[in-house]
């Protein structure tokens, strides 16, 4: 087919409510298909049922000491539980970016540019993995905080390494168990953050266990955060039921509550489930892996890489999901109905019709692999756009500005990327600060360039680096260099918007 120049009509270049004005795409080189297609779906395919566990979180609270957002933010702990002084407990501090680390944020005007806690290893830990994110400002309609607080959210997930050729992985011990999830709290004003630990009530809430998982997607809506459990659906946690536990500080290797008394990692602070949404059928063993079913994501389940909010395009809000694959192409972005936080009943939860989840549209992602993130939002002309995140490992990755309909070729990974190398994670947009308009985009990065004191440590995890494009080429400290940083760039910056 020969190659032509198409340009998007002028009449799609106004966004919605006016939030979005100013976002155009640049004309270029059109390819043989669109990168998004609308995909039909029938019957209850990918429609998920929900088990609540809301009752339970309430009597789990009441058998803990109960706790709010501002404490968690704000209380300072020198010591654990036990009195002694536990540097470990402190609230930790985001910091600015240096040196090597600056490869990990957007090569664009940003808002927001932080790294981790050096101090307590955040930055470089090979144990945990940041992955999802969202923030107060894309779950609050006003002002941009809830319970008086500007907040991000950042899910981790817990990794155990291969220790042998043959692939032997470490045993689970407890709070060292591969997958287990933490979530991040940050200050916005104050870049202070502390950790708190993803609970699952038991036994109707006389008890509770951690929850696993990947932890790749994270929505803030209202007082609920929706983490998505990646084979099986979405999990849902409310902050309106954060609590303390008893035992508390940095050997702490139990949970759950035993002899009357309660501890959670180490952490204070619980963060209790009050719905799970399951899909009917999870993916066959290996679906969600990096080549999907053969190459091709399995027709009849989901995987739930990815989350972010949509509260354009009118009534209903949506909560959208996308797949990540690696090497294969196909992966669906499927948008969930949301009720209104105002409603009677069900507020800020999933819409749900006979039992099961309401599906506002579907799309396939025919051209990308690798998809970390994503969002969409519908503009004035009615248009429904989309924002990606490609990862290439630590290679410059990948943001992609689209629509239905678009036909223009990928920027890819070989070709040298045109984001921050890190492999970027979510999509938040982050409209109101106050009365003030800001219109910002929030996204993360989750990688580090390995030491060869950690690289000696764990070679079947581990390796040098020799490719070239490669943040980690030729790496040769001892110590790990972090590659991870928590940012916001400007939503309608054209230097932004304009990239493919």
């Amino acid at each position: 087919m020969a190659l032509k120049r198409k340009s998007r009509p002028l009449a799609l270049v106004a966004v919605a409510a006016a939030l979005f004005a100013g976002l155009t795409a640049r004309p270029a080189t059109a390819a043989d298909e669109p990168v998004v297609v609308r995909t039909a779906l029938s019957g209850d395919r990918f429609r998920m049922t929900d088990t609540s566990t809301a009752a339970a979180a309430t009597t789990l609270r009441a058998n803990l000491t109960a706790a709010d957002l501002p404490e968690v933010l704000t209380t300072e702990y020198t010591k654990n539980s036990a009195g002694a002084a536990d540097p470990w407990m402190n609230l930790r501090s985001m910091r600015s970016c240096a040196g090597g680390e600056t490869q990990a944020l957007p090569p664009v005007d940003r808002k927001v540019a932080w790294c981790w806690s050096a101090a307590h290893a955040d930055d470089t830990t090979p144990r945990w993995w940041p992955q999802g994110l969202s923030t107060t400002g894309t779950a609050d309609g006003g002002d941009g905080a809830i319970q008086g607080k500007r907040a991000a959210a950042v899910v981790w997930h817990y990794k155990t390494f291969r220790t042998s050729a043959s692939g032997t992985v470490e045993a689970n011990d407890k709070c060292r168990t591969n997958n287990l999830l933490k979530l991040s709290l940050i200050d916005r004003d104050t870049g202070r953050y502390r950790h708190v630990l993803l609970a699952e009530p038991t036994e109707g809430g006389a008890d509770f266990k951690p929850v696993t998982g990947h932890g790749g997607g994270l929505v803030w809506y209202a007082n609920h955060l929706y983490v998505t459990d990646t084979s099986n659906g979405i999990r849902v946690f409310d902050v309106n039921k954060l609590a303390k536990v008893d035992t508390y500080g940095s050997g702490v290797n139990a949970f759950g509550i035993s002899g009357g008394k309660a501890g959670a990692c180490g952490y204070p602070y619980v963060l209790p489930q009050v719905h799970y949404y399951k899909q009917a059928s999870p993916p066959p063993a290996g679906g969600c892996d990096s080549d999907a079913v053969g190459g091709t994501p399995d027709t009849d389940s989901l995987c739930y890489s990815w989350l972010s909010l949509d509260k354009t395009g009118g009534s209903p809000f949506k909560l959208v999901t996308g797949e990540w694959f690696g090497s294969a192409t196909g992966a669906r972005v499927v948008r969930y109905q949301l009720n209104p936080a105002s409603a009677e009943t069900n507020p800020a939860l999933l819409n749900l019709s006979g039992g099961r989840t309401v599906i506002q549209d579907a799309y396939t992602a025919s051209r990308y692999q690798g998809l970390q993130g994503g969002m969409t939002w519908t503009d004035g002309a009615g248009l429904l756009n989309f924002a990606f995140h490609k990862g290439c490992g630590t290679k410059p990755a990948v943001f992609s500005h689209t629509w239905v309909g678009d036909t223009r070729a990928v920027t890819s990974c070989a070709s040298g990327g045109n984001w921050a190398v890190g492999t970027p994670q979510a999509l938040s947009h982050w409209p109101k600060l106050d009365a003030d308009q800001v219109d910002e985009l929030w996204g993360l990065t989750e990688h580090f360039c390995a030491g060869t004191a950690l690289r000696a440590g764990f070679p079947y995890e581990f390796e040098a680096v020799t490719e070239e494009g490669n943040a980690c080429k030729d790496y040769g400290a001892a110590a790990n260099l972090s590659l991870r940083s928590v940012f916001a760039v400007g939503f309608t910056d054209p230097a932004v918007m304009d990239l493919h």
